[in-house]
Order: structure tokens, then sequence, then C-alpha cells
């Protein structure tokens, strides 16, 4: 049989309490599968091409990859993608580096709005949210200045935003942005209807979380902590979900491929 891996992608950070977080939440990934970590920058060693060599050169046929992002609106998403050769490469100047793959890519969808990154959500709106009929619900991400990245942004906010603001009933509810920077205007509308919750988006706690999105409120009056997914065990249940989907998905894949060969060849044989 051939062997499968497991590769986790990440963003990176020179932060080692950011990479000790995601290091964290692989380890307690239930999986029989031999499992690695790589990141788009900020680790010497670790890059996309060290990994995949790494789990190449142990056998690895085919790898699982599971990009540990907030949406496939992330910019890096799709350079990922491209580095793997499951998308064209870039037209114009780039600074990716292709990665030669000989191995088979199963890949999974990054967290979107995966049911435990609502119920994450939800548990963080649990422990400031007092009387949501006088509050409003601001969900923040990172957002995306590119076209097609910035609509799948917009699309995960708002599906988001419609669930909770439907299973709380806030007095109002909306999303912003970093890119393009909304979140000043945002909350202040938001605001005028009730106490301002603010929730980041963000997979791990970092610059984002605990600098950017403070210093662009600052002189408003809002609720905020600055939890980001991790390390909230439950994105290791999605790493989970997420190889076992991949690979039950390429079985059944493969055995429509199978089924439709052979019924090709007995219509050519007839």
């Amino acid at each position: 049989m051939a062997k499968i891996a497991v590769l986790v992608i990440a963003h990176g950070s020179p932060d080692p309490d950011w990479l000790a977080l995601v290091e964290s939440a692989v380890w307690q990934c239930r999986t029989d599968l031999p499992i690695r970590v790589a990141y788009l920058g900020g680790v010497e060693g670790r890059s996309i091409s060290d990994e995949v060599n790494r789990l190449e050169a142990s056998g690895a046929t085919t790898i699982v990859v599971v990009p540990l992002f907030a949406t496939a609106g992330s910019n890096h998403v799709g350079e990922i993608r491209a580095m793997l050769g499951l998308d064209p490469w870039p037209t114009g100047e780039t600074d990716l580096i292709r990665v030669p793959v000989q191995a088979r890519i199963l890949w999974c969808p990054p967290l979107e709005d995966h049911g435990n990154v609502e119920q994450i959500v939800a548990e963080r709106i649990a422990s400031l949210s007092r009387v949501p009929s006088r509050e409003a619900l601001l969900l923040v991400g990172h957002g995306s200045d590119l076209p097609g990245c910035h609509e799948r942004w917009e699309k995960l906010l708002l599906r988001l935003t419609f669930r909770l603001q439907n299973r709380y009933a806030f007095a109002a509810a909306g999303y912003a942005t970093l890119r393009p920077d909304t979140l000043y205007e945002q909350a202040c509308s938001l605001a005028q209807k009730g106490d301002v919750l603010v929730l980041p988006l963000f997979v791990s706690q970092g610059y984002f979380t605990r600098q950017a999105i403070p210093k662009r409120l600052a002189g408003l009056a809002y609720r905020y902590e600055g939890s980001a997914y991790l390390p909230h065990p439950l994105i290791a249940d999605w790493m989970s979900q997420s190889i076992r989907m991949a690979l039950v998905t390429d079985i059944f894949t493969q055995r429509s491929m199978y089924e439709h060969g052979r019924e090709k060849a007995v219509e050519v044989g007839c």
C-alpha cells in the first residue's frame, strides 16, 4: 500500500509562543499517520520544501496537506497551492519558490466556518456577553485586498455574522477587516446600537490580535480579550476530521474512477 503522511502548513512567526501553540495542536491531532508541520516563513529548516522532502525521504507517496489558515481567502493559501503545483503558477514577478513534489497531494480546505470554529467563537462570546439584546457583535478578520480573496473573506464573515446573530439575538452584528481597513468605521457604526463585543478570527494570538486591532480601536469603548482559535482543543479535532475526510473522499474518488474505467472497458469490448 502507498505510504500516507500528513503535512500541516501554517504561516509561521518569529514568536516562539506562536509556534508552540501550533505545534501543540498538531501533536494533539488524533491520527496514526506520520505528521509534520511546515511554515511559510519565520522558522529556519521548516519550509514547505524541507518538510515535503523529509516526508518523501521517509517513504511517503501520498501527503494529506492541512492548511492551518482561517479561510481560502487568505493570500497565502493560493500561494501554497501554486507552490505545490495544485494551481497555475502566478503570472509576472513573484517571490514564491516551487516545491518539487513527487508524492500525490490530498488537499484539505482551511478552517472557514467549520462547526468547530463556530463553537470556539460561541464560547468566546459567552465569556464577553452579558445582555445580548443590548450588545453589538463585531467579528474581525485579516481580510485581503486581492480580487477573489477579498470576496472569500467577505462571504466567510457574512456567514458567521448571520449565524451568530440568529443564535444570540444581538441588538446588531457586523464584521470588519484589517485589509481593507474597515475596523474603526464598523465599530463606530455598531456602537450606536449597543455595547460592542469585538472578536478576532485569527488562528493564533500575535501582532494583529495584541497590537493592530486595539490600536485601530483606540478611543472607542468596547469589550475585547484578544483570544484566537488556538490553543482551543477543537482545532486539533478539526485537523483530525480534515484528515479523515480527505482519505475517505480519496477512496470514493479512486473507486469511482476504477468503476468508470471498467465501464469504458466493457463498452470498448462490446
